[in-house]
């Protein structure tokens, strides 16, 4: 079969069939999945992160790792749910080694492990970031100013308290009660950020 006409069909084949073919030695395979989730899964990281060569860097090493161990990885869901949660894992422990969202990490490892990690497979990055914006922009305007801070900026909350006037004590409530509300209202999904 001349190249550029595989390279073509591997557009049809789905997560699954593409993982069989790169296991049988098709780089071209390898290379249409790396096409498919490269994004999806540096957007995952990102959002928690929000530095783009810490989420570059994660989704390097978990392709790294499909690549070097693609054919001894036994999947006990879709392809796709072992990409999230491996990408899911190295960005925990990415943060685990930042002192400065040390306070965060107990929250989010409490949410990710309550995750159902089958639910992945049915759950796009589009509806996850759709749902989440709408959940944060749902917030009460001073929690969601707080919050925002904390998570897009990663200001301290001192940082917080001394840009908005407000009592450390104060941000750390509203902090606090935002990842409360939004782990609620996201309950459902296996991801949150």
């Amino acid at each position: 079969m001349h190249q550029s006409t595989y390279t073509n069909q591997l557009d049809s084949f789905n997560d699954e069939a593409l993982l069989e073919q790169f296991r049988q030695g098709s780089a071209a395979a390898f290379e249409e999945l790396y096409k498919r989730f490269w994004g999806v899964l540096y957007l995952q990281a990102y959002r928690i992160l929000i530095h783009e060569e810490d989420a570059q860097d994660i989704v390097q090493e978990v392709f790294t790792t499909l690549w070097t161990k693609g054919g001894s990885i036994e999947l006990s869901g879709s392809l796709a749910a072992y990409l999230y949660v491996a990408t899911r894992n190295r960005v925990l422990n990415m943060l685990a080694s930042k002192r400065t969202y040390h306070h965060h990490l107990s929250s989010l490892k409490q949410s990710l492990s309550a995750a159902d990690n089958n639910s992945l497979q049915y759950i796009t990055e589009k509806e996850i970031t759709v749902r989440m914006e709408r959940e944060i922009r749902a917030l009460p305007a001073k929690m969601r100013e707080v919050f925002e801070l904390s998570r897009k900026s990663a200001l301290t909350h001192k940082e917080i308290a001394h840009q908005l006037q407000l009592s450390q004590e104060t941000v750390k409530k509203q902090i606090s009660n935002a990842i409360r509300t939004l782990r609620h209202k996201m309950a459902h999904f296996s991801f949150f950020c």
